[in-house]
C-alpha cells in the first residue's frame, strides 16, 4: 500500500497582525510573512505542496453524499449534513463545508513558491498541481452554494474579508480558466494516483462543462481522457471463491458461457473496489488510505455501507428503495417493481417466500455486486453467508438494505472500525465514458461512440448491449443515459450534482420507506435547494453575503 503522506496539514507559518486602516474592511489585507526561513530549499516546496494535498476536493467522505439524494439514506445526523439536507430541514444554522482553509493554503503556496529554488519545469508542474486543487474546491463551492467571494490572493483569514461574492458563473469561468492553464503543465500521469495529473485535470473539467451543460466543451475533454490509455477493470479469470455462491436461485443463465460472463461481470465490478486491485487501469485519481490507522489514515468505507451483523459496520450510509429499484432487468431494461404494499406483504417481517425474492431475479448484475438485500448471497465475506435483516438492531440498516459496493471483505479491511486499507475512487474512466455519452448525446443526439460508450459499460459486467432501434432518439437515450449514470456510480457521491443539474429535484426526493413499508425519512424538496445557504456565521463575517443569500430565498 502506498500513501504519500500529503494528506496531513502543514503547520502554518506565524503571521504578523496586520494592522488597521480606515478601509481595512474593503479590501483583501496582503500577508506580512517574514518566510526567509521557508522557501529555502525544494524539500521546503515539496512540504508546501503537500500541505496543499490536505484539501483536496473529495475523500472517502463523499460516501454520505448520495444520501444527501434519492440514491440513499444516512440515519445519524451527528456523522454528516445528508440527514437533515435530505429531509429537507435546510437553514443558515447549518454549514456544510463552507469555508476557506484550502484556497488560504493554495493561496499562500502560489503566491511565494517563485522564492524556492526548485527548478522551474518541476515548480511549473506545482503551480498547475495547485491551480487544479484551487480551482476544484472553487468548483465545490460554487456548485454547493453559488456565488462566493472570490479571492485569488493569500489573506490571512479569508472568510473575514469583507468582499462582495463573485456570480456562480464569475466562479465557474475562473475555475475553467485555471484548468486550462495548468493542464499543459502537468503529467499525463502522476507518480501516485492521489496526485494531481493532466488525466485528472481534465476530468474535472470535464465535470465542470457538464454541471453547466456545456455540453460540446463537456464531451471534449471526456473524448481527450478516452484517448489517454486508461481502460475499464475487469477479472481475467475466475477463482474458486469467485464462483462459489450459487447464483442460478437468482439467474437463469442460458447456458454455461452465459454463466461465466455473469460471475466474471459480478467478479469484475465488486473486485474493481478492492485493495487487492488499487491502482487499476480505470483508476484515474483516489484518495490513499492504509489500514489499522484508525480515524486517520484509513478508509471507513467498510464501517459506513457495511451493517452490524454483515461485516461489524454501523450502516451508516444505505440504499433506499428507489435505488434499489433503478437497476435494469437482466435484459437491460427497466425492472417492474412491485407495490410498497405487495412487498412488504411479501417480506412477512422476515419470513418471506420465494415470491419476495422475484424481487431479486434476473436483475442487472451490478444489483448483485452493490446491494445487500434479505437472501442475498456473499461467500466472499464468510463462506456461505446469506443477508439478513435485523430490524431494529444496533447499527442496522433502517431500509432493509445495506451497500456492498465498495466494501472490501478480505481480512484486512476487516480489521475494525474505520480502519479498512481500501482506497477511495474519486475519478475512474467509467465516468469519463458516462460524462462523453450524456454530453454527446445531447450534442447532437446518438451516434456510434454514444452507444459505445454505454456498451463497454455494460459489457463489463456481462450485461446486453444498448438496443440501438429502440433508443433511437436523443430523449430515448437520455433516459438510459441517466439510469446507467445513477448504476454505475451509485454510493460514490454524484447523486446530488446530477439531481441538482437535471432539475429533477421534486421528482425524486420522496420520503424513505423501508422493505416492510415503515416510514425510515420524511424528506420535503423545495426548488431553492438547488443551491444552500452560506452558514449565518459566515454572513456575520462578512455582511456582503447577505444580498447573496436573500437572492437564494433563505
Amino acid at each position: 500500500m502506498r500513501i504519500s503522506k500529503i494528506y496531513k496539514a502543514l503547520p502554518l507559518l506565524m503571521l504578523a497582525v496586520v494592522g488597521c486602516s480606515k478601509d481595512f474592511l474593503d479590501r483583501v489585507p496582503k500577508d506580512e510573512i517574514a518566510s526567509e526561513t521557508f522557501w529555502q530549499s525544494v524539500r521546503d516546496t515539496e512540504l508546501a505542496l503537500n500541505g496543499c494535498y490536505a484539501y483536496v476536493g473529495a475523500s472517502v467522505y463523499d460516501a454520505y453524499v448520495d444520501a444527501y439524494a434519492d440514491n440513499s439514506y444516512c440515519q445519524y445526523p451527528w456523522e454528516s449534513k445528508a440527514t437533515v439536507i435530505s429531509a429537507g430541514d435546510i437553514n443558515a444554522t447549518m454549514n456544510d463545508g463552507y469555508n476557506y482553509e484550502g484556497i488560504r493554503r493554495f493561496n499562500y503556496f502560489l503566491d511565494n513558491v517563485d522564492k524556492s529554488p526548485t527548478p522551474e519545469d518541476v515548480k511549473k508542474q506545482y503551480v498547475g498541481e495547485v491551480k487544479v486543487l484551487r480551482a476544484w474546491n472553487y468548483y465545490n463551492l460554487a456548485k454547493k452554494f453559488g456565488a462566493v467571494p472570490l479571492i485569488k490572493e493569500f489573506t490571512l483569514n479569508p472568510e473575514d474579508v469583507a468582499v462582495a461574492p463573485a456570480s456562480e458563473e464569475e466562479v465557474m469561468n475562473f475555475v475553467i480558466a485555471e484548468l486550462e492553464e495548468a493542464i499543459p503543465n502537468l503529467p499525463d500521469e502522476n507518480e501516485y494516483k492521489s496526485r494531481i495529473s493532466k488525466a485528472s485535470a481534465l476530468v474535472l473539467k470535464a465535470r465542470v462543462h457538464l454541471f453547466r451543460q456545456e455540453w460540446n466543451e463537456a464531451a471534449a475533454a471526456a473524448q481527450e481522457v478516452m484517448g489517454m490509455g486508461y481502460q475499464l477493470f475487469s477479472v481475467a479469470s475466475l477463482s474458486d471463491e469467485d464462483t462459489q455462491d450459487d447464483y442460478s436461485t437468482f439467474v437463469d443463465f442460458a447456458d454455461e458461457d452465459d454463466r461465466e460472463k455473469f460471475y466474471k461481470g459480478l467478479s469484475s465490478y465488486e473486485q474493481l473496489f478492492w485493495e487487492a486491485n488499487e491502482g487499476n487501469a480505470e483508476v484515474i485519481m483516489e484518495a490513499e488510505y492504509i489500514e489499522e490507522s484508525q480515524w486517520e489514515y484509513s478508509s471507513g468505507i467498510n464501517t459506513l455501507y457495511l451493517a452490524d451483523n454483515a461485516g461489524g459496520g454501523w450502516s451508516s450510509v444505505t440504499p433506499t428503495q428507489s435505488m434499489v429499484n433503478a437497476y435494469w432487468d437482466r435484459s437491460g431494461e427497466t425492472f417492474v417493481v412491485p407495490t410498497p404494499e405487495e412487498r412488504a406483504t411479501r417480506y412477512n417481517s422476515g419470513n418471506f417466500s420465494d415470491e419476495y425474492l422475484n424481487e431479486f431475479k434476473n436483475r442487472d448484475t451490478r444489483l448483485y455486486a452493490s446491494i445487500l438485500y434479505p437472501g442475498a448471497l456473499w461467500g466472499h465475506l464468510e463462506p456461505g453467508y446469506v443477508f439478513s435483516w435485523d430490524k431494529g438492531g444496533s447499527n442496522i440498516s433502517k431500509t432493509g438494505y445495506n451497500y456492498r459496493k465498495m466494501a472490501d471483505p478480505s481480512e484486512n479491511a476487516q480489521s475494525g472500525q474505520w480502519k479498512g486499507p481500501q482506497n477511495f475512487p474519486i475519478m475512474r474512466y467509467a465516468e469519463v465514458l458516462l460524462i462523453y455519452a450524456e454530453a454527446k448525446n445531447e450534442v447532437s443526439g446518438p451516434d456510434a461512440t454514444v452507444y459505445d460508450a454505454i456498451d463497454l459499460i455494460r459489457e463489463r459486467v456481462g450485461m446486453p448491449v444498448v438496443d440501438r432501434d429502440v433508443y433511437s432518439s436523443k430523449d430515448l437515450l437520455r433516459e438510459v443515459i441517466r439510469n446507467e449514470r445513477r448504476i454505475e456510480l451509485a454510493g460514490e457521491g454524484f447523486r446530488w450534482d446530477d439531481m441538482r443539474r437535471w432539475n429533477i429535484g421534486s421528482e425524486v426526493m420522496n420520503s424513505i420507506y423501508s422493505i416492510d413499508n415503515d416510514l425510515a425519512q420524511q424528506r420535503i424538496w423545495n426548488d431553492k435547494y438547488v443551491r444552500l445557504p452560506y452558514p449565518q456565521t459566515a454572513v456575520d463575517r462578512n455582511p456582503n453575503l447577505q444580498d447573496a443569500q436573500s437572492e437564494k430565498g433563505y
